[in-house]
């Protein structure tokens, strides 16, 4: 589907230590969900025109995985080798994406948008697991502005006639209004909560903000469930909420 970017692998800062440590544990169980989880969103979203499929994984407030869910759908789609997937960190006010890759925040989207770093500058390969990361970059003044207006509408454009799958990891919908400002130009929105953590009121406030800003919600990853209660034998899993 998607055309061949022609970026090279580049290598990860062995510098940096702000890497993060993902789940170690389970990893086959918490692979599984996140397959069930591509599926669902790959079967959502319906395409005519031949370009990328592109959407928002947000959250309500902080701290309820959305970043961790990101990182992990695009191993999931990057999984599958003939998928060409990018991972954008639109998070430009608290970003993380970096930290959980362990690569350098800058060059990155900011950078490209400001026309001071090329594409292949700003964006990162990442050959094991198949798929590209494009951090957030140097940190501006007025981040909202990047994302809300035209410029980063026709970058969107530009990504889904090079990849096939764009994921977008954006700040919390109720902290932050840059996920509602964009929502409309993309395919559709992943939301994701907490186990003991998100609470109801959060969650219906977080979908009725998207769905006033006319976003297609594709469903609700409920993460971090703690199914040792219910003897299924293994700490944690990621669930994957469709349609609700």
């Amino acid at each position: 589907m998607a055309k061949n970017n022609g970026l090279q692998p580049r290598e990860r800062d062995p510098a940096s230590r702000q890497k993060i440590e993902l789940a170690n544990r389970n990893i086959e169980q918490v692979r599984e969900y996140f397959n069930s989880a591509r599926i669902n969103i790959d079967y959502s979203i319906i395409k005519y025109d031949g370009t990328g499929k592109t959407f928002i994984v947000t959250s309500g407030l902080q701290g309820e995985g959305k970043t961790f869910c990101s990182v992990n759908l695009a191993r999931s789609f990057g999984s599958i080798h003939e998928n060409k997937v990018i991972i954008l960190g639109c998070d430009l006010h608290a970003p993380k994406l970096h930290r959980y890759l362990n690569i350098p925040n800058k060059p990155g989207l900011t950078d490209i948008l400001s026309n001071k770093n090329t594409f292949s500058e700003s964006c990162i390969y990442n050959q094991k697991e198949n798929f590209y990361v494009m951090p957030s970059g140097t940190r501006v003044p007025n981040p909202s502005v990047f994302l809300s207006g035209k410029l980063f509408q026709s970058f969107l454009k530009k990504l889904g006639e090079q990849f096939d799958y764009i994921i977008i990891d954006t700040p919390p919908v109720l902290q932050i209004t840059d996920a509602s400002s964009f929502a409309t130009h993309t395919d559709g929105v992943v939301i994701v909560a907490r186990a003991s953590q998100s609470t109801k009121p959060a969650l219906k406030l977080t979908i009725e903000t998207l769905e006033k800003a006319q976003a297609t919600i594709l469903g609700v990853i409920l993460n971090d469930v703690d199914f040792t209660k219910q003897d299924y034998g293994y700490g944690y899993a990621y669930n994957y909420r469709y349609g609700e």
